[in-house]
């Protein structure tokens, strides 16, 4: 499997240079705070693509962390009900279980 990742790894990059190196026309580029003049279209999809790159990884972390904090909420929840289920469980029949420290809060 590794290979083929590989493989598959060295193809895109290829077509990318590939791609590049057709792409040597001239352009401006005008930001909201500078102009840029005579950049070649190859570095424009470059910085494009980097920028991209980081605001995916950066989407992708903060989705990530919010799992993450979620699952640990779930596990807290789940750890409550556990022990207040066990608790009940030794509870006998005839007896009223104690309501005076609840585990459960909503």
């Amino acid at each position: 499997m590794k290979l083929i990742k590989t493989f598959i790894l060295i193809v895109v990059i290829l077509a990318m240079v590939f791609f590049l190196m057709r792409n040597d026309d001239r352009a401006t580029v005008n930001l909201l705070y500078q102009q840029y003049t005579d950049i070649t279209v190859a570095v424009i999809i470059l910085v494009s693509l980097g920028v991209g790159l980081i605001l995916g990884f950066l989407m992708a972390v903060t989705s990530i962390i919010s799992a993450k904090n979620t699952a640990r909420t779930l596990r807290s929840k789940n750890k409550k009900l556990v022990l207040e289920m066990n608790k009940l469980r030794n509870v006998d029949i005839d007896e009223e279980p104690d309501n005076s420290d609840k585990l459960l809060e909503t």
